[in-house]
């Protein structure tokens, strides 16, 4: 009798549970979905322009290579592997279409890249989940996967051809393994996906404790002797050695073949994230606090500002967790976040890109700590604040998702408006290094770029004198994105003279008046906080939906 009488609570619980369940799963399915949607959508921006300069040279890369007589990428600021991924899957498309052996163009390159980095994000949003459950509960996953889907970040550098999402998405599915009961194939598994960071970006060094520290922490946590389990951590560290070494050896071998040229771009690379190369590209980053940047300019474009804020106490709270609870999974996951955060928010440069690959992890810890909150805490607040997150993050993403994706290209509106409002011989003065000018090359012939970059610089062929010969010979100034601009009017002290033309410029003391400026709307503004050019870092903007002006000789 009492067998019967428990019986069949126990069955109710059973399916309910399986239904859940089901539910859950149709719940991750339709965000994937959704995901998808906002990865894949207008893949082609740009053409034929295709403005990303980290693009191009990665495109350039591919597509100089030649099976079997030449696969030297001569591009090593990435690892090799990706290139190479790029370049076969090419090389297959092509053969399928019957062009046998013909290497992938430079714009068949870009849009394979492309591809990947679509995908990789679009399967990030089931990894989320799968992770999120494994740290807690389905809760926990499903909140994780949502704010994978509506971020900001992860839609963007979906759409670009480097290799920021290749680093995202094997450092979250190296998480996922870490979590993982410790077997030997579990340890190859990790080899291999260490292998393959290691070989997209040779940066990803930086994450070897983890699975050092990941050996220890589970073989110890064994109640064996001490002698076999020092047994045990030395098979799996030469397992892991041998693997991640093989993956990294065969997919870069020109590191090794080409050593004096991978040496020379370190050493460049090192210089540059340092800052004791000073570049033109870098002038943003002088007098710059480390972390107190990324939180105030780079986190709220990638997140939103909501998510920014709430991060702080998720992650302060997720440590208070480990110290009381001692919990290995929750210690694994910051660890992830403090190593990938750390170890680029201290550099020099502090581009958004360098921050992308922590999306994953900040998205977690903010799922667990609302998990967590909303089981402490009154449930009607608690649904009205997971609402409030839920309805910020749509917004947000659905904001940016039309702004640069769905409305078209910054640099395409501003050429078709000058088209129709400067004749074809005007003389028209430009800024050099910027790609956006590229489009009007086609319809003015009289194009001189200037090189604003040295106006400080103390440049014998690029003086204030020089500069002014120039405004007197030009009746339009075309400045294709506000990267310039910014830089020269927030850094007074460091570029006086750039300074005092771009304030003149702008305030019509130069002779000149603007008569365009990329309009934008109220999408615009959510995404960008009302202000497309000084909001955040600049590159989270300059490629994909930059701020155009020009200006007409009064």
């Amino acid at each position: 009798m009492i067998h019967t009488k428990y019986k069949i609570p126990y069955t109710k619980y059973m399916n309910l549970f399986h239904l859940q369940s089901k539910r859950t799963l149709i719940f991750v399915f339709l965000l994937t979905i959704v995901g998808a949607v906002l990865h894949f959508h207008n893949l082609n921006w740009g053409s034929p322009f295709y403005f990303h300069p980290d693009e191009r040279n990665i495109a350039a890369s591919v597509s100089q290579l030649q099976f079997p007589s030449q696969m030297n990428p001569n591009f090593f600021a990435y690892g090799s592997l990706p290139i190479y991924i790029i370049f076969f899957t090419g090389l297959l498309l092509n053969y399928g279409m019957h062009f046998l052996n013909q290497s992938p163009h430079f714009e068949q390159a870009i849009l394979i890249s492309r591809f990947y980095s679509a995908l990789f994000t679009t399967l990030l949003i089931p990894i989320l989940f799968l992770i999120g459950k494994q740290l807690k509960n389905e809760k926990v996953g499903l909140i994780g996967a949502f704010l994978g889907t509506a971020s900001i970040g992860l839609v963007q550098f979906a759409h670009f051809g480097t290799f920021e999402i290749w680093l995202t998405f094997f450092s979250t599915l190296l998480l996922w393994l870490c979590l993982k009961k410790l077997t030997k194939k579990i340890t190859v598994l990790i080899g291999i996906v260490f292998g393959i960071l290691v070989a997209t970006k040779i940066s990803s060094l930086a994450l070897l404790p983890i699975p050092l520290l990941i050996f220890i922490l589970k073989t110890f946590h064994r109640k064996h002797k001490i002698y076999r389990n020092l047994f045990t951590i030395l098979i799996h560290l030469f397992l892991f050695f041998i693997v991640a070494g093989i993956v990294y050896i065969v997919t870069n071998p020109f590191v090794f073949l080409n050593f004096a040229a991978f040496r020379a771009t370190m050493d460049y690379e090192t210089s540059l994230a340092l800052g004791t190369l000073p570049v033109f590209y870098t002038g943003e980053f002088y007098n710059t606090i480390p972390i107190i940047f990324q939180f105030l300019h780079v986190y709220p474009f990638l997140l939103n500002p909501l998510l920014t804020i709430i991060f702080v106490p998720s992650f302060c709270y997720l440590i208070v967790q480990i110290i009381k609870h001692k919990n290995p999974s929750l210690f694994i996951l910051a660890s992830f976040f403090i190593i990938l955060f750390l170890s680029q928010a201290v550099l020099f440069v502090k581009w958004t890109r360098y921050i992308v690959p922590t999306l994953p992890f900040v998205y977690l810890i903010i799922a667990f700590a609302c998990e967590e909150f909303s089981n402490k805490k009154r449930e009607q607040f608690s649904k009205e604040t997971l609402a409030l997150i839920f309805v910020t993050c749509c917004l947000f993403v659905f904001s940016y998702f039309v702004t640069a994706f769905v409305r078209p290209d910054t640099r395409v509106e501003a050429f078709l408006f000058s088209q129709k409002s400067i004749p074809v011989n005007a003389p028209i003065l430009s800024e050099v290094y910027d790609m956006g000018i590229v489009p009007f090359n086609q319809s003015f012939d009289n194009i001189v770029l200037f090189h604003f970059y040295d106006l400080d610089n103390k440049s014998p062929d690029v003086t204030v004198n020089t500069l002014q010969k120039s405004l007197a010979e030009t009746d339009y100034i075309i400045l294709p994105s506000q990267r310039l601009l910014k830089t020269r009017l927030l850094q007074k002290e460091k570029y006086p003279e750039a300074n005092i033309f771009y304030t003149k410029l702008l305030n019509g003391d130069l002779g000149f008046t603007k008569i365009y400026e990329t309009p934008c709307d109220v999408f615009c503004k959510i995404t960008y906080l009302g202000d497309p050019v000084f909001s955040f870092e600049q590159t989270a903007n300059v490629f994909d939906r930059p701020t155009v002006m020009i200006f007409k000789k009064m």
